[in-house]
């Protein structure tokens, strides 16, 4: 326990002051990890870069945003979220698409 406790305060020192961090990391790389600068690195052939367009599909409805949805029976919805639960209507907003929401900011706009 000792030794795991020993351990466990050189690590946070470490990690926590900024000079020995850098001693510790500069110390690493030139004594631990030599390398030697001017000698070349042995690679293969480097491999020609190969675009991946592999990614899956968004959801039907990403963005929020639902075709053919008239804003203002989704703000008469809302106001009968708000109506029977409040503390549920937030759920009801992420789901509005971005047409309502700038639809009734437009309308605020000009009051």
């Amino acid at each position: 326990m000792d030794a795991l406790a020993s351990r466990s305060g050189a690590m946070e020192t470490i990690l926590t002051n900024p000079d020995q961090l850098a001693e510790y990391t500069d110390r690493f790389f030139t004594e631990v990890v030599p390398v030697d600068i001017d000698e070349p690195v042995a690679q293969g052939q480097p491999q020609a870069y190969q675009p991946s367009y592999d990614m899956p599909a968004p959801p039907a409805n990403a963005g929020g945003s639902v075709q053919g949805v008239n804003p203002q029976n989704q703000w008469e919805a809302f106001s009968e979220v708000m109506n029977r639960s409040p503390e549920n209507a937030w759920r009801y907003l992420q789901g509005m698409g971005p047409d309502a929401l700038r639809s009734k900011l437009l309308f605020m706009e000009g009051a």
